[in-house]
């Protein structure tokens, strides 16, 4: 099993004082995180990992009130290869073990998310996704209730990425109007996202007039899909839909859906919105078209200096989908500590009084603009842009952006 810790460098940060000094534990505060960083997810869990580390190693050269300086513990969740449920539930659980962790920034993937909202909302510490986006996570009519057992009522869970119910309709009318798909043949891989946006994409494609073929999950790293696309083939869609993570086997599904010669359209969500998704198809993954929760940020003013700033502290990495929401949630969680410590003469915060803050305040400066959320915990102003992929590249096609209340 591995487990990973990455820490930010903070030592001799310039306290309000204006000295420096190596700072004693007790004039610490920590912001953890959890993400996928080794495996099969590598390729979008570092750079979004990446896009947090960098917003809060920025705020410690900034300082905090008081002369407490900030640092990250950010930990891996993958177990074998594979981002693993139980492991982020652990994780959190270590984390909130330090007093000196006043929020966690993640995780990454929705199904870990579900086993880790119990142990946040029971130590009432704030976990601030930039990718988890399974309905059910703050909606309390899909199961949101459910997983805040312990404090139902109180509300810790928060994300900086839309949900699947606007992301997968915006699928089914791009797949319907631009795409012209009549004939959808649906593949999900039976994990709480894939599954999730996978329903909704078709309940919303059948509104719109279409018609779902069939639907087909798909097990657990499974690598053969010829019997599945076999039969895939005899229905004769005109666009297959995943709904999963590169991990769940995504690119090799493409691969072989080429290889058997099939030329049906091909598209997804967010799952394969990453660069491991090329990797795994190969020239295979030219096509295909896919949907993300993130603008695109070179047409973005608020944007500009983050991309320069993530390009010189990671020198050779692609951005990934996701470093701006993550960036942007880490800023969320620093800008409601130093709010509360500068209105409280530099007193640290409860983990409990960061939530609140969290919940009712304005983060006006990030890569993706300002950002607030509803009182479900969702960000009130959702993107979601739509790509393809030409010559091994994802190529933007268009945005939408909404507004929710």
């Amino acid at each position: 099993m591995l487990l990973a810790f990455v820490t930010a460098l903070t030592e001799g940060c310039t306290s309000s004082g204006g000295g420096s000094s190596t700072p004693s534990n007790d004039k610490v505060i920590i912001i953890g995180g959890d993400f996928a960083t080794s495996g099969a997810d590598t390729t979008a869990g570092v750079p979004t990992e990446d896009g947090a580390l960098l917003a809060i190693e920025q705020e410690a050269k900034r300082g905090l009130p008081g002369g407490y300086v900030l640092r990250a513990q950010m930990l891996d969740d993958t177990v074998n290869g594979i981002h693993n449920d139980g492991q982020g539930a652990r994780n959190v659980q270590a984390l909130i073990q330090d007093p000196r962790v006043l929020a966690i920034v993640g995780p990454q993937n929705s199904s870990v998310a579900r086993a880790e909202i119990p142990v946040a909302n029971a130590a009432k510490i704030a976990l601030v996704s930039p990718t988890t986006t399974s309905v059910g996570l703050t909606d309390d009519a899909s199961g949101a209730a459910a997983l805040r057992r312990t404090n139902p009522a109180y509300r810790t869970f928060f994300r900086t990425v839309l949900r699947d119910d606007l992301q997968g309709s915006a699928d089914a009318d791009y797949a319907y109007d631009v795409l012209r798909a009549r004939h959808v043949y649906v593949i999900d891989d039976n994990e709480s996202y894939g599954l999730g946006i996978a329903d909704v994409f078709a309940a919303a494609f059948a509104r719109r007039g279409g018609t779902i073929l069939e639907r087909s999950h798909l097990t657990a790293q499974q690598q053969d899909f010829a019997p599945l696309l076999t039969r895939v083939a005899g229905r004769h869609p005109d666009l297959i839909y995943f709904g999963g993570v590169v991990a769940s086997g995504a690119g090799e599904l493409r691969r072989q859906m080429l290889q058997l010669g099939m030329t049906s359209a091909f598209m997804g969500g967010d799952g394969i919105k990453d660069d491991g998704f090329v990797l795994a198809a190969g020239k295979s993954a030219d096509g295909i078209y896919c949907s993300d929760g993130s603008p695109n940020l070179n047409a973005l003013p608020e944007a500009a200096q983050f991309l320069k700033d993530y390009s010189a502290r990671f020198p050779g990495q692609l951005l990934g989908t996701y470093s701006a929401n993550s960036y942007a949630a880490a800023e969320v969680v620093v800008e409601s500590i130093r709010r509360l410590m500068l209105s409280n003469g530099g007193v640290p915060p409860t983990r409990e009084q960061v939530v609140d803050e969290i919940a009712h305040s304005t983060t006006p400066e990030t890569p993706l603009g300002s950002i607030a959320f509803t009182p479900q915990g969702d960000v009130t102003t959702p993107v979601v842009s739509f790509w393809t992929v030409r010559n091994g590249k994802f190529v933007f096609i268009s945005q939408q952006r909404k507004v929710l209340r």
